[in-house]
């Protein structure tokens, strides 16, 4: 080791006593202003997951708040600078859905995390018409809000292999492939950034959705993309129903029965459902004096059933539209079997 000497030297300024700053004192810079300024765009600093899991109300740095649809990527709207604790309480809705995604603001934009670790990205089924994506009044299927937004974003890559696989096809047979591989709903716009990462977090390939059909990101995305999401995308295997146990108990001035039935169903199911089975089953079989003919369609049943038969949950009358999750989160709240 050599101990470092005092640095005693000489500049255009003087003689240095070791003291860099003592030597600087005569300079001064050239620009004391910059020439230009590139601001970057305001970042978001909070946010908070609506009631619906679909929609989030964000702030950025400029107090302005929006509202982004995670569903299809997209901002939704821009409400201006607005009290964003007033807009949660005004946006809240008595609906509960699973949570089925993780949200970070780690790179000041909102951060979608989709897996099956924390939050299964499959736990989320819904109605099609309440989520305002069925294509008429009458039609209600049940949507599943992972399933339709992997296939969304994974679009262009799914066209790519599945041309390729019918290309392969023995004997030389032209086929033509088909118009749309996504959902049958809407599409992601195709500048939003898709990653790939390890469970703790190592990024394993970027890139953006509208690339994903190239032919070198298609082989790469072959040996990146799970196999949980193949299963969806490439399979086309639905994801499965969350179920939901209850007990039906008659209150004691209502039917003589007072067995305990215990039920399993859906957790998307409605209020009404459950009358209708009440009104079928339980009152059809306690009295015999309903029975439903081959005639009656099933809104005259179940209007028969709304007459008839009354639900409640802790002593609270349960709205008809109202389904099994949301009455054990907000009116039931325990991790017990339902009672009604």
């Amino acid at each position: 080791y050599w101990a470092v000497p005092k640095r005693d030297w000489i500049g255009d300024a003087g003689v240095g006593s070791g003291d860099e700053g003592e030597c600087m004192n005569g300079l001064k810079p050239v620009n004391v202003k910059p020439e230009m300024t590139i601001k970057g765009g305001p970042a978001i600093r909070r946010f908070h997951i609506l009631n619906d899991k679909r929609h989030i109300l964000t702030q950025d740095t400029e107090n302005n708040v929006a509202i982004y649809d995670v569903l299809k990527a997209c901002k939704v709207e821009d409400l201006g600078q607005v009290n964003f604790d007033e807009e949660v309480k005004a946006r809240f809705r008595m609906v509960y859905v699973p949570n089925w995604f993780n949200v970070d603001l780690k790179t000041g934009m909102l951060t979608i995390h989709l897996g099956q670790d924390e939050n299964d990205c499959f736990s989320a089924w819904v109605s099609s018409k309440e989520a305002g994506l069925a294509a008429n009044e009458i039609v209600d299927q049940k949507v599943n809000y992972g399933n339709l937004l992997l296939k969304a974003l994974l679009e262009n890559w799914w066209t790519t292999v599945h041309v390729d696989e019918e290309t392969d096809i023995p004997g030389g047979d032209s086929v033509t492939p088909q118009a749309r591989f996504g959902n049958e709903y809407f599409k992601v716009p195709g500048h939003t950034p898709l990653i790939f990462s390890e469970v703790g977090g190592r990024t394993l390939y970027r890139l953006l959705v509208r690339d994903a059909g190239g032919e070198t990101e298609t082989v790469l995305l072959s040996e990146t993309v799970p196999s949980w999401v193949v299963d969806i995308i490439v399979e086309k295997n639905m994801p499965k129903f969350n179920k939901i146990p209850f007990y039906l108990i008659p209150l004691p001035s209502g039917v003589k029965n007072s067995k305990r039935d215990r039920l399993i169903a859906n957790d998307f199911i409605q209020m009404h459902k459950v009358a209708e089975h009440v009104y079928e089953k339980v009152l059809g079989s306690d009295t015999g004096s309903v029975a439903v003919s081959p005639g009656v369609e099933d809104q005259d049943n179940s209007s028969l059933a709304e007459e008839k038969v009354e639900l409640l949950c802790n002593d609270q009358v349960l709205d008809p539209n109202m389904d099994l999750r949301t009455v054990r989160q907000f009116i039931w709240k325990s991790s017990a079997d339902l009672i009604l």
